[in-house]
């Protein structure tokens, strides 16, 4: 079995889920933060061993022992790359903290996927990256934020796109919410 190496950026503080302001207040958006992160890390638990598990942010989080990036507030491209760096040619997976309905199978899809190369996990619109694992090594530009899913994957030609309900399902927006909401999480 490949020994991934696995990063969880996670946003803490006021600016966390800031796009649910008009439907959560500031308590209900953080709580809502910490329980799908803990979601996440405890699907990457199932999976991995927790040493092989970092998660970025600004403090390490309440309970959790194991790997850590201090967020140095230079974006999330320039932290992740940064962290990708510091694993040499160890696979790597990213993967954001707002996924409440992912499961074991879609990280082992993923996975599956980027066997010799790289894949990445759109989101629901098509336009965005929910997730990128680099299996082989190969140089490359984090370009998380809008339509990140595009610059992705101009890098390279052989990205593999995978679009799996658990991976695409994010939740940054009210439509994101009611979405969720409608598969049984509760917002």
């Amino acid at each position: 079995m490949t020994a991934w190496r696995i990063c969880v950026p996670i946003k803490q503080g006021l600016d966390c889920k800031s796009r649910l302001g008009g439907v959560l207040d500031e308590t209900a958006r953080t709580g809502l933060a910490r329980r799908m992160a803990g979601h996440v890390l405890a699907v990457l638990q199932d999976r991995f061993e927790s040493e092989q598990i970092t998660i970025l942010s600004l403090t390490r989080p309440e309970g959790w022992a194991h790997g850590w990036m201090r967020d140095q507030g230079r974006g999330l491209n320039p932290e992740l790359g940064a962290w990708r760096a510091a694993q040499g040619d160890t696979p790597v997976l990213i993967l954001h903290a707002d996924l409440p309905l992912l499961d074991v199978e879609d990280i082992d899809a993923l996975l599956a996927l980027a066997a010799g190369g790289v894949a990445l996990a759109t989101d629901r619109a098509g336009q965005g990256s929910n997730a990128l694992a680099i299996a082989d090594g190969r140089p490359f530009d984090m370009r998380f934020g809008a339509r990140s899913r595009a610059r992705h994957c101009a890098q390279y030609p052989d990205i593999n796109v995978i679009e799996r309900e658990g991976l695409m399902a994010d939740l940054d927006t009210p439509d994101d919410a009611r979405y969720i909401r409608a598969r049984g999480f509760a917002v």
